[in-house]
């Protein structure tokens, strides 16, 4: 897992859910776990033209309770198919583990969508939490996750980090 990133930023608002948001909730009754077939739908209800548009290793930056709702994996699957990170202002514990559990890496701190406008170009660390604004010239020490959630997102995902313990 490479753990710098440098990508351009795509801001979103408050309260941007995972269904239906990040992706459409029928791949979530479909059952859909391919994350290159999730990536092409990501965001289809949000803005169909936006998942064409970012390229891997770009930084999905946003607000508040961010990918609310229901934790379905579909949603994450999708930003992992993309090749995204994730800073947020904040996500609720479930929202936060499925991220985790597909193997997305993500910060969570306050005031990141003062920090960044859609276009500028960030340097992120997520392993030691820093991120730069290059566009800007700034630059943010945010908290980096707990080592078990870097481990996780280091192996790929749950999965992955599940058969390396069990040695399968």
């Amino acid at each position: 897992m490479q753990w710098n990133w440098r990508g351009k930023a795509w801001v979103f608002g408050d309260d941007v859910p995972n269904d239906n948001g990040f992706m459409p909730i029928s791949f979530v009754r479909s059952q859909v776990y391919d994350a290159a077939v999730l990536a092409r739908s990501a965001f289809a209800d949000l803005d169909p033209t936006l998942a064409p548009k970012i390229a891997p290793g770009d930084i999905l930056v946003g607000g508040k309770n961010f990918g609310r709702g229901n934790p379905h994996v579909q949603g994450f699957l999708g930003l992992k198919g993309l090749g995204v990170g994730v800073l947020a202002e904040s996500m609720s514990r479930g929202p936060l583990r499925a991220c985790v559990n597909a193997g997305v890496p993500v910060l969570v701190a306050p005031t990141l969508r003062e920090f960044a406008q859609n276009g500028d170009l960030l340097a992120v660390n997520f392993e030691t939490g820093l991120v730069a604004n290059e566009t800007r010239g700034t630059s943010l020490q945010l908290p980096p996750l707990h080592d078990l959630m870097r481990a996780i997102i280091g192996a790929g995902g749950g999965l992955e980090f599940s058969k390396r313990r069990l040695g399968l």
